[in-house]
This record gives structure tokens, sequence and C-alpha cells, in this order.
């Protein structure tokens, strides 16, 4: 499991994300983090994955991943952020091989390629295999940057919004593919999502920031309420279930 204590994210000496804690995320589990356009969600996603500074408690599986040098960092947690770097002119599978083979194990991987493909396949992007990568549509790269967070099988996987640029298809493709994964895998998946209904269907958890502060944690059940929609988002809301018992956030108007 991750249990995170006394956690607190920021830039320099700017303070971010005050000292929180949560219950533990068990293995197999995908919590989703919500909130409002600078919430702090893509900065304790970022914290979590050392790539900013931060202090308080971390501990997966007993290990404490706060101080933990980047590079082994690695060996337990993979990072998706929202976009790709431009100009990168390696094919798709060449990002995948790389991303296997700059694991930090002292262990070869054997049929690197191989193992890429296949994801790519159960992804449904094979085509895109021989691709460069800047040449790809935003959509596309954001399912290459899943493909290379993915193939590594880490123990934490952390998606920055991994569906903003796709179509409804490949959004509903790509969270069903995660929640598979988690599953199979046992992996503990964190992932920023902005869109509500999408959080409820396919994440047990929902931990909701606002203002860099927690504002709930608990169930999909539990947290999305009209209150906390009012609080949260500055929304008048009701929050309903449709006919196959997924709950939907119906807005009603914009709370002055």
């Amino acid at each position: 499991m991750l249990a995170i204590s006394e956690f607190s994210v920021g830039y320099g000496r700017k303070l971010v994300i005050p000292p929180f804690a949560l219950a533990p995320l068990p293995r197999g589990s995908v919590t989703a983090l919500v909130g409002p356009n600078g919430a702090g969600k893509s900065t304790l996603l970022r914290g979590l994955a050392g790539l900013l500074k931060a202090r308080g408690s971390a501990r997966l599986d007993g290990v404490e991943l706060v101080g933990l040098p980047l590079e082994f960092r690695a060996h337990h947690i993979a990072y998706m952020p929202q976009s790709l770097p431009h100009g990168v002119a390696l094919t798709v599978i060449e990002t995948l091989v790389g991303a296997l083979r700059a694991s930090p194990t002292d262990q070869p991987v054997p049929d690197a390629a191989a193992q890429g493909l296949q994801l790519l396949q159960r992804i449904g992007i094979a085509d895109l295999a021989l691709r460069r990568l800047d040449q790809l549509s935003g959509g596309q790269k954001q399912m290459v940057g899943l493909a290379q967070a993915l193939v590594r099988r880490p123990r934490v996987l952390l998606l920055d919004e991994p569906t903003s640029a796709l179509d409804l298809r490949f959004q509903l493709a790509v969270m069903e593919l995660v929640r598979e994964l988690t599953t199979e895998c046992g992996l503990i998946t964190v992932v920023v999502l902005h869109d509500l209904a999408q959080a409820a269907r396919h994440a047990d958890r929902l931990v909701v920031l606002a203002g860099g502060l927690l504002q709930a944690d608990g169930t999909p059940e539990e947290v999305l309420t009209p209150d906390l929609l009012a609080r949260v988002y500055g929304l008048s809301a009701r929050v309903e279930r449709c006919s196959r018992g997924q709950i939907q956030v119906l807005p009603d108007a914009a709370l002055s």
C-alpha cells in the first residue's frame, strides 16, 4: 500500500500543497484526483513522482519515497505527464523499447520490442508503432505516453489527465484499460481527471482538492454530493444515477 502523511509539495519556498494525510491506498485500486482548475492536482502528482520538492512521508510497502533519489524512485513509480516533449524524432516503438531498457534494473530486458508491440496492440494503437512521435496528433501522443508509463509495469502509476485530448471512444477505452491493468497487476493508480462522471465510473476513491487543500476523500458515492459541488466548484448541481446505475453530475447553474 501507499501511505501518505504530513505530505506537502512546493516550488522553491512557495508551498502549494500544505501538509495533509490520506488513508492508505491499497494495491489494485484506482484513486482519482479531482477539483477545479488550479486546485493543485498536477502539483501533488509531480510531488509524488519526485519531480517537485516534497516533505513529509509517502511510504510504499514500508519504503520511504520522500528524499529517495529520482533514479531509485523510478524503481517503483511511473509518471505520465499531460503532454510528451516536442520535437522527438524517435518512432513509437523505439520510445517504448527505450523506456523498458532505461528501467532501473540490473537484469536485461528480453524481447523489449515484442513487449512494446504487445502493449500497443492491447491499447489499440499498434498501427502507430513505426510512426515518429513528432508526427502524431495530440491524442495519439497521449496514448503513447500512457503506453510508456504502462510498459514498465510499475508498482505505482501516476497519470495526469490521460484522457484530455482523446475522443469519447478512446476516453472509455483508456480508462477501462487502466482499471483492468491496475487490478490485474496489483498497481496503485492515481489519476488526475476533470470529468466527474468518468472519475466516479472508473475510480474506487475520489480525492478532492481546492486551493491546495484536501476537501474530501472517499468513495464516489460518499464524495459527490450537491453540497460539495456547491462548495468546491461553485455549482448548483444534482447527483443522480442513470438507467445503468452510473453516477451522473447534472449541473443546473453557476453560483455567484
